[in-house]
């Protein structure tokens, strides 16, 4: 019986398997879609994507599908368009858990009708805990996030797609421009205690449209969990908040979840609306002090990819070194095709991540040189991916919530660096209109 439930923990080398060769061929195939011009154009819109009160929350598994009776504040889709005449991307920012799966099925349905590949479409979530679920299919998708809903699932598309038409017919001739601000007080690392181990930058671009609105697109990496668990309240948590105040300012702000994998938030109050006011109001600050110094251009790359990533079979852990049959745990999870996906803004390279990505992973990938702007929850969910060094600490991110083995860190991070290089190599041969 253990023999069917059961296989011994696999520590092969990622660099000897089958999956990373086949990731590797499928990067060589499809380098990024990218042009450069002389003129930018952009738009930018949000829909409410806030479903009837009574539908389940997603984020904690011991709520068992509890649903909420009260609105704290809505919850939307937030969608950037950006045109340079050569190529078209649109950033697109959920107030959700993630971007779920089930979503991204039914969105991949709709893009031929845009005149789109799903690859152009680059999906975030601002990962609240206590926005809406109901679109989880099998058990632990169920237990996460509520009862499934088809209804839920197909109207959230919907939304999306509309998102997408508002900004595209709400284009403009547009600069663009990145900064970055710094806010170690709100951060720390809940894996390890360490004050090294954190990602304490807030990385925002900025827009100007000719008619002189102004709009903010920001990433932050800390965990929005501020709220009670078993509050039966729909928020946005902190991340409203820093949209709120940052449009007394501009006229449309969105926010990403960065490389939140290891990392909490500091709540200033508690477990309280006060604490996530408190948290927004000071993550805006931030950025609000950046913006008259953010040097804009309005001739910009632009560029997109997608693609296949390969994985091995899931390791999601009983003990040290036994882990559950790849077939219970697809039974349990669900079995879906898994991507990553990136975005060229500028000189700016956006990484779309399906998973919770350790903040403790950045400084290798930013070694680099350019910028690089990561998000997690890109349409699909691995889990965590936390440095292979902490494989053996039995924590809930390195146990419990790792569901691809102990080299998972280096596998990922090392895709990511290859998807990164090839914007850098193609920028010298990029066309210019």
């Amino acid at each position: 019986m253990q023999g069917c439930l059961l296989k011994r923990v696999d520590h092969t080398p990622y660099t000897q398997t089958d999956y990373y060769r086949a990731t590797l061929q499928e990067l060589g195939q499809q380098p990024p879609v990218t042009g450069e011009s002389d003129s930018l154009q952009v738009g930018w819109a949000k829909v409410n994507i806030t479903p009837p009160a009574g539908s389940p929350l997603a984020g904690y598994g011991k709520r068992r599908g509890l649903r909420y009776s009260a609105v704290h504040d809505s919850v939307w889709v937030r969608t950037f368009a950006f045109d340079n005449g050569h190529t078209e991307v649109f950033f697109v920012s959920l107030d959700m858990l993630i971007a779920p799966m089930t979503v991204t099925a039914e969105l991949e349905k709709a893009y031929p009708e845009l005149g789109l590949k799903p690859g152009q479409v680059y999906l975030s979530a601002t990962h609240t805990h206590t926005s809406f679920g109901g679109w989880g299919q099998k058990l632990i998708g169920w237990v996460m996030a509520g009862r499934y809903s088809e209804q839920i699932v197909k109207q959230t598309a919907a939304h999306i797609v509309r998102s997408i038409q508002l900004a595209r017919q709400n284009k403009q001739a547009a600069r663009l421009g990145y900064g970055e601000a710094y806010i170690s007080r709100l951060v720390r690392n809940r894996l390890t205690g360490s004050l090294a181990g954190r990602d304490t930058t807030v990385r925002f671009f900025k827009v100007e449209q000719a008619s002189g609105k102004t709009a903010v697109l920001a990433t932050f990496a800390a965990h929005p969990t501020i709220l009670p668990s078993m509050d039966p309240v729909l928020s946005r948590d902190y991340p409203g908040e820093f949209v709120d105040q940052l449009e007394k300012t501009v006229d449309f702000a969105a926010f990403s979840a960065g490389a939140v994998g290891s990392q909490a938030v500091v709540a200033l109050h508690g477990d309280s609306y006060q604490s996530t006011a408190a948290v927004g109001q000071q993550l805006a600050a931030a950025i609000k002090r950046k913006l008259p110094a953010v040097e804009m251009q309005s001739k910009v790359r632009l560029g997109y990819s997608r693609h296949r990533l390969f994985l091995p079979e899931p390791q999601w852990r009983l003990t040290d070194n036994y882990r559950l049959a790849p077939s219970l745990f697809h039974w349990l999870f669900g079995k879906y095709p898994t991507y990553m996906n990136s975005m060229q803004l500028g000189e700016v390279v956006l990484l779309g991540v399906p998973a919770d990505y350790s903040g403790e992973l950045l400084p290798e990938l930013e070694q680099q040189g350019q910028p690089v702007m990561v998000t997690s929850f890109n349409g699909g969910y691995v889990g965590y991916i936390t440095p292979d060094r902490y494989y053996k600490l039995d924590e809930n991110e390195t146990r419990a919530m790792n569901f691809y083995g102990p080299q998972s860190g280096s596998y990922f991070t090392e895709i990511m660096k290859r998807i990164r290089r090839s914007y850098l190599l193609k920028g010298s041969k990029t066309t210019k209109l």
